[in-house]
C-alpha cells in the first residue's frame, strides 16, 4: 500500500487521532474532576479498552496469516520474531506469552464464534469475557448444530452483562441446556465437560524445588482444581489472621503479637511449613523400601539442651532449638546419639503421645499454652515438658500443647514449663520471667 493510500486508509488515521487525543491530556487532569464522573469515565476507559482489544486480535490475525503465507512461499515474512507473538513482542512490551495469547485467542475467536468480536469492537464485552465465550463454545459436543451454537452464543454474550467472570464460567458450563431437552442432558453434557478438564489438568500437573542456599526453599506448583481448592483451604485455615499467633515478651510475661504485621503471602508460607510437619509420614509408601519418615540426628547433649547442630536424614543441618522441637513431632523420629555411631535412643511409637493422650490433652489445653495465645487444638503440637530422652515416659501430665510457632519459641528460648500442682493446667517460665504464666483459657 502506498503512502498516499495509508493517509486515506481508516485504521492509521483512527490510531493516529487516538494517540493524539491521549497525548494532548496530561493525568494530572482527573485531579479536577468528580467521583462520580471519574467513576463514569472509567467506565468508558473500560469500553475503549476492549475496543482497543479488539482491533488488536484483528491486527495480529493479518499478521498471524501472512506469517503462514510466507512459510508456504506466498509472501514476505511479516516481521523479525519466530512467530507472530514474538513479532509483536519485539515491537513493543517484549511480553511474548501475551502476544502468543492474543494471536491464538484471536484465531478461536474467528473460528468458534460469530457475534462475540463484533461485540468486543462495540466495547460491550470485555477481552476476558470474549476468551470465555470463545473457549465454550469450543467445547459445544460435535452433535452441536450452527443454529444451535448461535442461540449459545447469544446467551452468554446476554449473561455477560450481568454475570462476574466466575459465574459466567459456571454458566458456560451448563450452556447446552439452551438447546438440549432434558436435564439429564445438560447433566452429561457438564460432566463430559469437566472429565476432560480434568484429564487436561492431570496432564498438567507438576511440582518442582530447589535450594536456595540461603535456609530457603523455593517451589512451583501446578494442581488440578480440586486438590487446589482443598490446599487453600487448609492454608486458610492456618493463616487465619484472628488467631494471634506471637511471642512471650521475656521482660513482662506479656504476649506480643506479631503475626499482623504478616503479609498474606508470609501467612500463607507459614501455614504451608506448618501443613509440611504435620504430614502423616508413617502413612507415605515407602520408596524403594526407603521409609518417607525423616529422621532428626542429635547428640543427647543437644537434646538435653545443648547448642550443637544437629541433621535430617538427608544431610539438612538445622539448629539445636530446631532439632529439639522436631524431637517433640510424631512425624519427625529423634536418633539420639552419645558419640558412638549407634543411636543411644531410636523413637519409636512409644515415645510419642497416641490418640487418646491426644484427645485428653485436647479437652485440658484447649489449644495453645502459651499466655495470649489462641490457636485452637486442631493445628497444635504435643511437646514433652521434659525430654523424653530424660523421663522415659510419654504421660499427658508431661506434655503440653503449643502451636508451631511457639513450639520454636519453647525450644528456642529454653522455655520452663509445668503441670499446676493444684489445677492440673499447664502454666510457663520464660526467660527473664520468675513467675509462672498460664493461658487467660483458665480463670483459677
Amino acid at each position: 500500500m502506498s503512502v498516499a493510500a495509508l493517509d486515506t486508509h481508516p485504521v492509521p488515521s483512527c490510531v493516529r487521532s487516538a494517540r493524539e487525543s491521549f497525548s494532548a491530556v496530561p493525568t494530572s487532569a482527573w485531579d479536577g474532576l468528580e467521583t462520580g464522573e471519574v467513576r463514569r469515565l472509567i467506565g468508558e476507559l473500560s469500553r475503549l479498552e476492549s475496543q482497543v482489544a479488539a482491533h488488536k486480535m484483528a491486527a495480529a490475525r493479518v499478521l498471524e496469516k501472512a506469517r503462514k503465507a510466507a512459510a508456504n512461499g506466498d509472501g514476505p515474512r511479516p516481521g523479525t520474531g519466530t512467530s507472530t507473538g514474538a513479532t509483536i513482542s519485539i515491537d513493543f512490551g517484549g511480553d511474548r506469552s501475551g502476544a502468543d495469547a492474543l494471536v491464538n485467542t484471536a484465531e478461536r475467536i474467528e473460528e468458534q464464534t460469530t457475534l462475540t468480536e463484533a461485540a468486543l469492537a462495540a466495547g460491550e464485552i470485555t477481552m476476558k469475557q470474549a476468551d470465555i465465550l470463545s473457549r465454550a463454545l469450543a467445547k459445544l459436543p460435535e452433535d452441536v448444530t450452527s443454529e444451535q451454537r448461535l442461540m449459545c452464543e447469544k446467551t452468554l454474550l446476554k449473561d455477560a452483562q450481568k454475570l462476574t467472570l466466575k459465574d459466567l464460567r459456571r454458566r458456560a458450563a451448563r450452556i447446552t441446556e439452551t438447546y438440549r431437552k432434558t436435564v439429564d442432558e445438560v447433566d452429561a453434557d457438564e460432566d463430559e465437560l469437566l472429565r476432560k478438564k480434568e484429564e487436561a489438568a492431570r496432564a498438567k500437573t507438576s511440582f518442582s524445588m530447589w535450594d536456595n542456599n540461603d535456609g530457603t526453599v523455593t517451589g512451583r506448583f501446578t494442581l488440578p482444581e480440586a486438590q487446589g481448592a482443598m490446599l487453600k483451604t487448609a492454608l486458610d485455615a492456618l493463616a487465619a489472621p484472628h488467631q494471634k499467633v506471637g511471642t512471650v515478651n521475656a521482660a513482662t510475661g506479656e504476649h506480643d503479637e506479631v503475626g499482623f504485621g504478616q503479609t498474606y503471602p508470609q501467612r500463607l508460607g507459614h501455614a504451608f511449613a506448618t501443613l509440611v510437619e504435620h504430614l502423616p509420614a508413617d502413612q507415605l509408601p515407602s520408596n524403594g523400601g526407603v521409609s518417607a519418615v525423616v529422621t532428626v540426628n542429635l547428640d543427647l547433649d543437644t537434646l538435653m539442651g545443648g547448642v550443637k547442630a544437629a541433621g535430617l536424614s538427608d544431610g539438612t543441618r538445622i539448629s539445636a532449638g530446631e532439632a529439639r522441637r522436631l524431637a517433640c513431632s510424631a512425624q519427625i523420629v529423634p536418633m539420639v546419639l552419645n558419640g558412638k555411631p549407634l543411636p543411644l535412643d531410636l523413637g519409636s511409637a512409644n515415645r510419642y503421645f497416641n490418640r487418646s493422650s491426644r484427645r485428653a490433652m485436647e479437652k485440658r489445653d484447649g489449644g495453645c499454652t502459651t499466655p495470649g495465645c489462641d490457636r485452637d487444638a486442631r493445628w497444635t503440637e504435643a511437646h514433652h515438658l521434659n525430654p523424653y530422652a530424660i523421663s522415659k515416659t510419654t504421660d499427658i501430665r508431661d506434655g503440653a500443647l503449643l502451636c508451631p510457632f511457639h513450639h520454636h519459641r519453647a525450644h528456642e528460648q529454653g522455655w520452663i514449663g509445668r503441670i499446676n500442682p493444684d489445677d492440673g493446667h499447664v502454666e510457663w517460665k520464660t526467660p527473664g520471667s520468675e513467675t509462672w504464666q498460664r493461658n487467660t483459657r483458665w480463670r483459677p
